[in-house]
């Protein structure tokens, strides 16, 4: 596949989906960037320019982050890194950050991760717009880096929600309406007739337009 060369510098949005390390002859010569809708194109900032860069666009640092993501989740190995918590911009990595090798992947556009073959230690990944690409990492570690991100975001919009809940009467009166509304369709599913319940194999919704009984 040809690359485009695009600026010298490049700063995260909600459309990256992926930044691979462009290695040439063993060394890391720059970046190749995949964004939704948009052909691959590469740049001459290395991966983690660009981590700490969008950072620091995002009024924080990477160190900043990364020290953050550890307090919230407890996870010191490879943790996972929000660049703006106000667009939902998470993305984890497939190994250290100081590795040559490492890949940055944005949460909000992984579609699906499948192992290649029982022999392999590759991933085939599939994002946003159908890209599907192979990392150099078994399922199971990407998977688990995707469960890192996943409980990162689950965690900070814990505390965005709580600390809104407390300043903003709005805010609060609107969380609860979502929380009432949420016990109720708990309820729901619970008198729902059991031919109606999600079937395991089947993959079957409820239909909450029959009447409860």
């Amino acid at each position: 596949m040809e690359f485009t060369t695009a600026m010298s510098t490049y700063t995260i949005n909600t459309n990256t989906m992926l930044l691979e390390p462009l290695l040439e002859g063993g060394r890391l010569r720059g970046t190749i960037i995949y964004e939704k809708d948009r052909r691959p194109f590469q740049i001459e900032s290395k991966p983690m320019e660009i981590m700490e860069h969008s950072c620091l666009y995002y009024f924080s640092s990477y160190e900043g982050r990364k020290t953050s993501s550890r307090f919230l989740t407890s996870f010191s190995h490879k943790p996972p890194i929000v660049i703006d918590p106000i667009s939902n911009i998470y993305f984890f990595s497939t190994h250290s950050d100081s590795n040559k090798r490492n890949y940055w992947i944005a949460l909000h556009h992984v579609v699906s991760m499948e192992k290649n073959d029982d022999l392999s230690n590759e991933t085939t990944i599939t994002l946003s717009g159908d890209l599907t690409l192979t990392l150099p990492i078994s399922r199971r570690a990407t998977h688990l880096q995707y469960l890192k991100a996943s409980v990162l975001s689950l965690k900070l919009h814990q505390n965005i929600n709580g600390i809104r809940e407390k300043s903003e009467d709005t805010y609060k009166t609107k969380l609860q309406h979502k929380r009432f509304g949420f016990a109720e369709y708990l309820e729901r599913i619970e008198n729902a007739d059991p031919q109606d319940r999600i079937k395991p194999d089947d993959g079957g919704d409820i239909d909450f337009n029959r009447p409860i009984r």
